[in-house]
C-alpha cells in the first residue's frame, strides 16, 4: 500500500500546514510522494529536509520583510513578492535550510505550477528539474502580483488556478491512497472574481489567453477538485486534514497572532488525529 501526502497552497494559510507537517515530522512519518501547491510546496521543502519550524518561521515572520513584499519590489522588480530573496537568499543566511538533507531524502517530491502557454498544471519534480527552487518560486507566484518566472525556458505562475489541492498526480503516480492537507474548511467554495480582477486579469495576460482562461475559470475548476475530493474521501481513498472553522487569514496575513492560532489549530489537529493518520497509512 502506497500513500502520498499533497498539500494546498493558499500563501499564509500555508502556516495552518506547517503546524500539520510539524506533528508529522515529530512522528517520523515519511510518505514514498509528496506534492504540493504554492505554499504547500514550499512546506513540503521543509518537512523533506527535517528543517522542524521553518515554514512556521518564514510564513509568520518573512511576510513582514519588505524585501520580501512590497510596493517597492513591484515598482522596481516588476512583482509585489521577491522569491528570489526567499528561495535563494534566506536559505543560506536568515533562516537555514538543510540542502543537503532535502536533496538526498527518497520521497519523489513535487511542485505544481500553471503554465502561462497552455493554462494547464505543470509538475516540476526534484529528481527531473535543474533548479526545483525556480520551480517552487513559480508555483508561489500570485497572479496580479508576481511576474512569471522561466522554469526550462517557459513562463509559468501559480498553480493554483489549474490545480490547487494535487491529489491527482499524486493517484496518478501510483499512490494508492493520499493525506491530503487543506488550508480551507471543508465544504468551502470559490465564487467568481469580482470584476476589477476580471478587467485587470484580462489586460495583463491578453498574450496568454489560455492562461487568461484558466485563471477566470479557476472558482470552477476549483470547485469541481473539491467535489472529487470528498468523494474520494468518503470512498476512504484520501484523508483530509482541515481546518475547523474557515481560516480568517488571507493569503498575505501579516497579524502574527492570527498567523500564531493557525498554526497551533493545524498542529493540534493533526495530534488529535494521529492514531487516524496512522490507521490510514497501515491500512
Amino acid at each position: 500500500m502506497k500513500v502520498g501526502i499533497a498539500v494546498q497552497g493558499g500563501g499564509t494559510r500555508g502556516i495552518f500546514a506547517a503546524g500539520a507537517l510539524d506533528v508529522l515530522m515529530e512522528e517520523k512519518i515519511t510518505f514514498p510522494y509528496a506534492i504540493g501547491t504554492s505554499a504547500g510546496a514550499l512546506a513540503l521543502a521543509n518537512f523533506l529536509s527535517g528543517d522542524h519550524g521553518r515554514t512556521r518561521y518564514i510564513i509568520s515572520t518573512i511576510i513582514g520583510d519588505p524585501k520580501f513584499v512590497s510596493v517597492r519590489n513591484r515598482i522596481f522588480k516588476g512583482t509585489v513578492f521577491d522569491f528570489n530573496y526567499l528561495f535563494y537568499e534566506i536559505p543560506k543566511k536568515e533562516s537555514p535550510f538543510n540542502f543537503e538533507a532535502f536533496k538526498d531524502n527518497p520521497t519523489k517530491f513535487g511542485a505544481v505550477a500553471t503554465s502561462l502557454e497552455t493554462g494547464l498544471a505543470k509538475v516540476f519534480y526534484k529528481d527531473e528539474t535543474p533548479d526545483i527552487f525556480a520551480a517552487m518560486a513559480a508555483s508561489s507566484s500570485l497572479p496580479l502580483l508576481s511576474r512569471p518566472v522561466y522554469v526550462e525556458g517557459h513562463p509559468y505562475l501559480d498553480g493554483g488556478p489549474a490545480c490547487s489541492i494535487p491529489f491527482e498526480p499524486a493517484l496518478n503516480n501510483g499512490m494508492d491512497k493520499v493525506l491530503v492537507i487543506s488550508t480551507r474548511a471543508k465544504g468551502f467554495r470559490k465564487v467568481p472574481d469580482k470584476r476589477f480582477s476580471v478587467s485587470l486579469a484580462k489586460a495583463m495576460y491578453k498574450d496568454h489567453p489560455e492562461f487568461c482562461q484558466a485563471f477566470l475559470e479557476r472558482y470552477q475548476v476549483y470547485n469541481a477538485l473539491v467535489e472529487r475530493m470528498e468523494r474520494l474521501e468518503q470512498e476512504g481513498r484520501l484523508l483530509v486534514i482541515y481546518p475547523e472553522k474557515p481560516p480568517v487569514v488571507g493569503v498575505a496575513c501579516k497579524d502574527g497572532a492570527l498567523l500564531d492560532q493557525l498554526y497551533e489549530e493545524g498542529y493540534w489537529i493533526t495530534r488529535h488525529r494521529l492514531d487516524e493518520i496512522k490507521k490510514f497509512l497501515r491500512q
